[in-house]
């Protein structure tokens, strides 16, 4: 079986290229008999057409949901993407080399001014001092240890264990840090209206639809009334750059406003487009939690 292997090649002679191929994979084969032959040349055509459907299929999903994303609408084939699932996250990130803390996802030629810029002109400005901050995926805490000093308590939700242990030593000592292990779409212990604002960047670009539109009716739990959600997700589902679930702005600002959110602004870049988050087409939101719609007495 072995020598079939390797003869399974481009250089197979015949009239069809795969008919070529097929001779000399069942040529070694005639000596077992005839209906080993004919099924071992069954499971080689089935295995050659599992392959051809799969490649169909993966193309015509990637259309399906273009096309709902692109109208908006968390449709059929939204619903039934498998990928990004909270079970492979975890695996992943569990296993991350954490040892650059998440900068190696820094963008742009020059990575630190990349990151000085997104913190002087997107997090610090949108993101106000004090109040309970919460961050969905601290991952290494890159931007956890620019929002902890801000803080009067900051809550790190994330998906591992791992990361956690790596936000807890790198904020040692402060005491100002809760830690929340979640099961990947929900963010559980935090309490309902207790959050003024929420930031979350390199996170909702690899989570499933479906758990996207979770966390968002979650934000619109837990956010106090006018408090303010800064989220970092995908624009547009590529299989082939950066890992990026299925999503655009219309699809995350209609499942915003369907929980009960109000869309304040979308961007993909910043410091009069000199920086961004172009790169693999993501976009940020800027959500809000409606006001209350009166106060009492």
């Amino acid at each position: 079986m072995m020598g079939a292997g390797r003869g399974e090649s481009p250089g197979g002679r015949g009239t069809d290229g795969g008919s070529g191929r097929l001779g000399m994979y069942t040529a070694p084969l005639r000596g077992y008999g005839p209906e080993y032959t004919a099924l071992a040349s069954a499971r080689w055509l089935a295995s050659r057409l599992s392959g051809l459907v799969a490649k169909v299929g993966a193309g015509a999903e990637a259309r399906l949901l273009a096309i709902e994303g692109e109208r908006g609408i968390l449709g059929p084939t939204h619903r039934a993407y498998a990928g990004h699932s909270a079970d492979q996250n975890r695996e992943i990130w569990t296993e991350w080399d954490w040892s650059k803390h998440g900068n190696e996802w820094n963008d742009g030629a020059d990575p630190a001014a990349w990151k000085k810029s997104l913190i002087d002109e997107v997090l610090l400005p949108l993101i106000p001092e004090g109040g309970v901050v919460l961050e969905i995926g601290p991952g290494g805490g890159r931007w956890s240890e620019i929002l902890q000093p801000r803080a009067d308590h900051l809550v790190l939700v994330d998906i591992t264990d791992r990361t956690l242990e790596l936000c807890r030593e790198r904020l040692a000592g402060s005491t100002n840090v809760e830690y929340v292990l979640t099961e990947g779409s929900k963010l559980p212990e935090v309490l309902d209206a207790s959050v003024d604002s929420v930031w979350s960047f390199d996170v909702f670009v690899h989570i499933a639809p479906l758990d996207v539109s979770s966390y968002l009716l979650e934000l619109a739990r837990v956010l106090r009334p006018g408090g303010i959600a800064v989220i970092h997700h995908s624009g547009r589902f590529s299989r082939s750059s950066g890992w990026r679930s299925p999503m655009t702005a219309r699809l995350f600002a209609n499942l915003a406003r369907e929980h009960g959110l109000v869309v304040e602004r979308q961007f993909d870049n910043w410091g009069d487009g000199r920086f961004g988050v172009r790169t693999n087409g993501d976009v940020i939101t800027v959500l809000r939690a409606p006001a209350a719609a009166f106060e009492t007495a």
